[in-house]
């Protein structure tokens, strides 16, 4: 299974979410779990941090076009990933592939990018996770997907305050 972390980047400067973070990579990493992010720092960082500590499996997917571009241009970080995908898609271009890959999709905080990254994958009917109580987008979530659902799609979504319970409830959205 691959499981994309999506979330704030540039405003993830809450210590007890970034924690929160790093618990779900390593959740994550427990179950085996392939995590993707895109490659940036931020909460989805924390949760890169979390599952590689665990000997997790971590993939980053950068807008950049190679290694250069990621550093300089976008001033990403390159530790904490087994493998960097550059795609040179720039942002917010990488957010396709970085939900498509994916089996399923965890929203922490977030602003405009981490929006997109949601409505690519509640328009492709992925479960979703939503770290409650982490601010940002996941704030307004439930609302939005009340407003655009069509049918069930808005049934793929589980919330939760807690990185393991919240892990484990998209996990069993997958086996579904």
């Amino acid at each position: 299974m691959k499981i994309s972390v999506c979330g704030a980047s540039d405003s993830a400067n809450n210590d007890e979410i970034k924690q929160k973070a790093f618990e779900i990579g390593r959740a994550l990493a427990d179950n085996s779990i392939l995590v993707l992010t895109g490659a940036t720092y931020g909460y989805p960082h924390a949760a890169a941090r979390g599952a590689f500590s665990n000997n997790g499996t971590v993939m980053g997917i950068s807008p950049a076009k190679d290694e250069k571009e990621h550093v300089e241009k976008y001033k990403f970080p390159t530790d904490n990933y087994t493998r960097i995908e550059f795609t040179g898609l720039g942002i917010p271009g990488r957010n396709f592939p970085l939900v498509e890959e994916a089996d399923a999709v965890i929203i922490i905080s977030g602003q405009i990018g981490t929006l997109n990254e949601f409505t690519i994958a509640f328009n492709a009917k992925k479960p979703i996770g939503i770290l409650k109580g982490s601010g940002g987008i996941t704030e307004l979530i439930e609302k939005i997907a009340q407003i655009c659902s069509k049918s069930n799609e808005k049934d793929k979504i589980v919330y939760s305050e807690e990185p393991k319970e919240l892990v484990s409830l998209v996990i069993g959205k997958l086996k579904k």
